[in-house]
């Protein structure tokens, strides 16, 4: 997977949801098709977070579970999970990589910079996280 493209709507989608959720992590799942090196996401669905934490996030199993099978059911694959750091790091920490239960997702991790909240795209590889292209506006608008 060399990157990941969202809509303007969709990152808005999650932007709102990190926003609203913090001081809290936010989490959700993206699903879609893997047509080609750059995955193009079609749903976003924010998922509740059980652990109600400030530095980890479970998602919740009934919300994932439905979410899961109605990407299936759209004929679309879990393209990549999003979790929000809002006191950093801006990448994935070392717990994150531990727990990814799903390998073949892109992970992307929303960060406040400042006053603004910055989200980037990763790829987990061998117990290490790669940064892939995070593009914006040239999917499903």
């Amino acid at each position: 997977m060399d990157g990941i493209r969202v809509s303007h709507e969709q990152y808005q989608q999650m932007l709102e949801h990190v926003s609203r959720e913090s001081p809290m992590e936010a989490c959700g799942l993206l699903g879609g098709s893997r047509a080609s090196s750059e995955h193009l996401v079609e749903q976003v669905v924010t998922i509740k977070n059980a652990a109600g934490s400030l530095v980890r996030f479970r998602m919740d199993p009934t919300e994932q579970v439905q979410a899961l099978f109605g990407f299936e059911e759209s004929g679309w694959e879990l393209l990549a999970i999003y979790h929000s750091h809002p006191d950093g790091p801006p990448a994935p920490s070392q717990i994150d990589l531990r727990e990814a239960a799903y390998p073949e997702a892109a992970q992307l991790i929303w960060f406040q910079d400042r006053a603004d909240w910055i989200c980037r795209a990763y790829r987990y590889e061998r117990g290490l996280a790669i940064e892939v292209e995070l593009s914006v506006g040239s999917g499903k608008e």
